[in-house]
């Protein structure tokens, strides 16, 4: 089973567990990455739709790498997807207002209906962040 993991550099621990299984959201970020090769999944449509139609740049939220490390090019990648908390949580908030107001994005995400809540807890994990003027890491994991 996917896991979706966040993490920050700050000092002290923070919340960075979502309350529910985080799958939705890794399969947002997954077919978010797929969009510019043409796939036709609804959540990759999603995305083209919230770049194209409402111009947001989704380069914070789609930040993100395999936190199973192979070799120095994995170390590499996974240590270039810190990135700062508070352009994730412009690009969270971004996208769950476009999604909140465009009735035509809610169908892409039927099949996804944890997406929403999950994308409230990133947000507050990226404000906490923030806060703290740390930086902020989305990685996963194909690992049971």
């Amino acid at each position: 089973m996917p896991h979706l993991f966040v993490e920050s550099d700050a000092a002290e621990p923070g919340p960075f567990h979502f309350t529910r299984d985080a799958e939705d959201l890794l399969a947002l970020l997954s077919f978010g990455v797929a969009e510019p090769f043409g796939s036709m999944h609804p959540l990759t449509q999603l995305v083209r739709r919230l770049r194209r139609e409402r111009g947001l740049d989704l380069t914070p939220l789609l930040t993100f790498y395999d936190r199973n490390v192979e070799d120095a090019a994995d170390a590499a990648n996974l240590e270039a997807a810190w990135q700062d908390a508070a352009a994730l949580r412009e690009c969270v908030v971004a996208v769950r207002a476009a999604l909140a107001e465009d009735a035509e994005a809610v169908p892409l995400t039927a099949d996804f209906p944890a997406i929403p809540p999950l994308l409230g807890e990133l947000e507050g994990m990226a404000a906490w962040a923030a806060e703290r003027e740390a930086r902020i890491r989305i990685s996963f994991s194909l690992d049971s």
